[in-house]
């Protein structure tokens, strides 16, 4: 019998991993375990449907516009004028999220971090979901990973052997049977077919990884790894290399961790396996002791607090300045329950405020292509950095976003939408709470300041 979602916990899924037997499956070659690399996507695939009812944007994967081919090769020229210049005994490898200050670029997560000791680090970057090519920068110390990770791609296309398909089939099968045994969830042929073939691509692609990551360690001189994403099934390859070179590793935070995040949790076979740790970070830079207390992964845990999120703070008007923003957060998978939110608001505060949709960063394409930058009397924005944005804010609204935390002490009102999902991700949490959009509309004081 199925776990009504009410009730589920990320304990109830992690069962599926809680066995020795998962540990078996690995790469004939390296010996590098299987499992992390569609960890993250199984489970997602569970949570859509589980919790969300709506399938999250990794059942069908995105077709690369022109503009990404572009920018790889952009990256190739510039890895091969810089690659031999740059060295340093730090590399921090980060996602390519970036604002613009003055005319440059500046990586709000591991920018911070680069300047600490400039001339020491070099960052690897990765080019985010919209391809943009992020020029000029105000760090120029910069590579990126796109190369390494098209010829891996392209080699996982062309090595693919039948020992790669037949581990990645039953390290699938495996995990498949233990959900619908355990959870009574069944996985689509489809999503088994993609699961299967993705990890048998990267079971071919292990040992040039190896190499690619191996040389590019060696050749910057780095002694240190900090990367975003650490404990992400995608990472265990970079990590694993890193420790085999001798390298401390870690992860600085880099949004939203909670005792509900499958990539910060684990079951208890793997906590115990010292394989599986060589997949994950040393050490994990946290926001603070409120965050860090909520993960169990087998790591030391150093609170730094957040760099960006404190300098912008700093900058900010706080106070009532003429609020007059109600401020809604996208949980990228369900865009059209946010937008319907969005209308019902306007509709019933009419011009006493302005209702701004701010979508998840990866999925601005997609409002941009359905909705444009406006929805009816519903303005869409994403340009302004997120203290910025919630600086004319009354109230901020959102379901499981990094921004709700971000929003306190700069918006009048920070307010959780209380769903199955949210109750799942983030148990713990500091903020009043509404069930829907009837409940949040009928208690019109949690929006306006008394």
């Amino acid at each position: 019998m199925a776990i009504p979602k009410s009730t589920l916990t990320l304990k109830d899924i992690l069962e599926i991993e809680n066995d020795e037997e998962i540990l078996s499956f690995r790469c004939p070659v390296t010996g590098y375990l299987a499992w992390p690399l569609i960890r993250d996507n199984f489970y997602l695939f569970i949570m859509g449907d589980m919790l969300y009812g709506t399938p999250f944007s990794t059942d069908i994967p995105a077709k690369r516009p022109r503009k990404a081919y572009v920018s790889v090769v952009r990256a190739s020229v510039l890895n091969t004028m810089k690659g031999r210049k740059l060295k340093g005994p730090i590399l921090i490898s980060s996602s390519g999220s970036h604002v613009l200050l003055e005319g440059r670029y500046f990586n709000r997560l591991s920018d911070h971090f680069a300047y600490a000791a400039h001339e020491k680090t070099v960052t690897l970057e990765r080019l985010f979901s919209d391809w943009h090519w992020p020029f000029p920068r105000h760090n120029e110390r910069v590579l990126f990973d796109a190369p390494m990770l098209a010829l891996s791609w392209l080699n996982g296309k062309i090595a693919v052997k039948d020992k790669h398909w037949e581990i990645a089939d039953r390290l699938v099968e495996f995990v498949t049977n233990r959900a619908l045994n355990l959870l009574d969830w069944p996985l689509s042929e489809v999503r088994s077919a993609c699961l299967k073939s993705s990890l048998a691509r990267h079971l071919a692609s292990f040992s040039l990884k190896r190499r690619l990551y191996t040389n590019l360690l060696q050749r910057i001189g780095a002694r240190i790894l900090i990367r975003e994403d650490g404990c992400y099934g995608g990472s265990s390859i970079i990590n694993a290399v890193a420790r085999d070179c001798g390298l401390i590793t870690a992860e600085y935070q880099h949004g939203v961790i909670s005792s509900g995040h499958s990539s910060y949790n684990f079951a208890n076979v793997l906590l115990l396996s010292e394989d599986y740790k060589k997949t994950l970070p040393q050490y994990f830079l946290g926001y603070g002791e409120w965050w860090t207390g909520q993960i169990n992964a087998p790591l030391k845990k150093l609170n730094i607090g957040n760099p960006y999120h404190a300098e912008s703070l700093s900058k900010v008007k706080r106070g009532d300045c003429g609020k007059k923003d109600i401020v809604v957060l996208g949980n990228l998978i369900e865009t059209e329950k946010f937008m319907i939110l969005c209308a019902s608001l306007a509709e019933s505060f009419g011009s006493a405020y302005r209702v701004v949709f701010r979508p998840h960063p990866a999925e601005r394409e997609q409002v941009l292509k359905f909705f444009g930058r406006d929805f009816g009397d519903v303005d869409i924005e994403w340009d302004r950095g997120m203290c910025e944005a919630f600086e004319s804010a009354e109230v901020v609204i959102g379901e499981c976003s990094t921004g709700l935390f971000e929003a306190i002490g700069v918006a009048n009102r920070v307010l959780r939408w209380d769903t199955d999902a949210a109750k799942f991700l983030h148990p713990q949490h500091p903020f009043d709470t509404f069930y829907d959009v009837d409940d949040l509309i009928s208690k019109e004081s949690l929006i306006k300041s008394p």
